[in-house]
């Protein structure tokens, strides 16, 4: 015979199985239809789950990033690790970087402790200068309203001609201060020069929790206002920097590293204010940073855990039409058949309901998942302020997001654990001896 023959013999053999594999589970119906059930709501569950978690890894991502600390931030060492208002960079440095990067969207920030003051009450709070052109191109902190407008320029000049300049002030802060838009509030500080800084504002924004110690203490002013009440004109603490491309992110941040080696190489800095320090956001947010580390791995494990609870339903099933077929086979081996025809028979009833269960489980996952997608789970009832994570807070409404590669690798991992379970009793029916199973 030859090799073609025996290619088209073996091919109508492995129709012939498959046509009668799919006849023998509707044998018992319900339990099959049981076993696609548990199946596909396995599946569907494990889908649930990828596109919640992928959902909220996304959210932290952004949350950590584009709200309010950009993909890198640039300082001093000294600045970094003890708020010291003299570790400046140079304002040069800030064009010479917007020149050699114009892909990078960039905004210094200045820093100050002071104590804020209103007719009722008075507080410690940080004070955060910034560009309000340059911050609203990278990070969104100036669109997190919840009361007011925010407007950090001059409002209005006082009866002794003194400019009074809008401010935004953190959800908690507003709330201890009873401040509201509108309202007056007196900041004292230490000023650079070392004389007693001091000025009346006008609160013209509260702005929603973004950053933990923020939100209880921060006051947002512009660079303008800074400098009237810092005297402080040397420099910036700061550089927030944004990427169009995130993949880059390594790749930046080494040029920035290389390019401020070479500024400071042109201009040297001071000693005190220590070394220029480049981190990207996950040196700065850790916590996120390793939350995203294991997030697919937990994924992963607990998708192979209820994979593999709903294949018990698939290994019952498939125990019981072997022991119910017991005889059958033994009359199927006694006329001829060989043992792995029997064994490719009953790992393609398992195939066929494995088959069905991803489709069915993969479609209700996914309507599952992209219903997240628009609507997600609304925690605002318990959390209204949202929920605090490595100190950022998150806002409370968690939202997936479906990709079709975790719909492909569930379904695969569903249909491969489930053929796996076959085993057990496929490896039995091929045990099985002609005379002992006709009896």
């Amino acid at each position: 015979m030859s090799p073609s023959s025996v290619q088209d013999l073996s091919g109508s053999r492995l129709r012939i199985f498959l046509f009668m594999a799919w006849r023998n589970l509707w044998r018992y119906p319900v339990r099959s239809l049981l076993t696609v059930c548990a199946l596909s709501g396995g599946l569907a569950m494990v889908i649930f789950n990828a596109s919640l978690m992928t959902g909220m890894t996304r959210q932290m991502v952004v949350y950590a990033t584009e709200v309010s600390t950009g993909h890198i931030q640039v300082h001093r060492q000294a600045f970094a690790d003890d708020q010291d208002l003299y570790a400046t960079l140079p304002w040069p440095w800030l064009e010479a970087i917007e020149a050699d990067f114009p892909q990078l969207h960039v905004a210094p920030r200045l820093y100050a402790a002071g104590l804020a003051s209103t007719t009722e009450t008075s507080t410690g709070v940080m004070i955060r200068a910034v560009d309000a052109e340059r911050e609203r191109a990278v990070t969104r902190m100036l669109g997190q309203v919840r009361q007011g407008e925010v407007a950090l320029g001059v409002i209005d000049e006082t009866e002794q001609g003194i400019a009074r300049y809008g401010v935004a002030v953190g959800a908690q802060l507003a709330r201890n201060m009873r401040l509201a838009p509108g309202d007056e509030l007196v900041l004292v500080t230490q000023a650079a020069d070392g004389s007693i800084g001091n000025a009346l504002f006008v609160v013209t924004a509260v702005l929603n929790p973004m950053e933990l110690n923020f939100d209880r203490m921060g006051v947002v002013m512009s660079l303008e206002a800074y400098r009237q009440l810092m005297f402080l004109e040397e420099g910036f603490h700061e550089l927030a920097i944004l990427l169009d491309d995130l993949d880059q992110l390594e790749a930046i941040q080494m040029a920035l590293q290389d390019k401020l080696a070479l500024l400071e190489q042109q201009t040297p800095l001071d000693e005190w204010g220590g070394p220029v320090q480049v981190r990207n956001w996950k040196e700065l947010n850790p916590a996120v940073s390793e939350m995203l580390a294991v997030s697919n791995s937990m994924t992963l494990i607990i998708g192979l855990i209820i994979v593999a609870l709903a294949s018990l339903g698939m290994l019952n099933t498939m125990l019981m039409a072997v022991h119910e077929r017991t005889r059958e086979f033994g009359i199927l081996m006694a006329i001829g058949m060989k043992k792995h025809w029997l064994l490719v028979m009953v790992l393609l009833e398992a195939l066929c309901l494995s088959l069905l269960s991803a489709v069915i489980g993969a479609l209700l996952g996914s309507w599952l998942g992209l219903r997240m997608e628009d609507t997600g789970i609304d925690f605002s009832d318990m959390m209204p302020d949202g929920y605090d994570w490595g100190g950022i807070i998150f806002e409370p409404v968690m939202k997936g997001w479906l990709e079709p590669s975790h719909v492909l690798y569930a379904s695969l991992m569903m249909i491969v654990v489930a053929l796996l379970a076959s085993l057990i009793p496929s490896w039995r029916s091929i045990r099985l001896k002609p005379v002992e199973a006709m009896r």
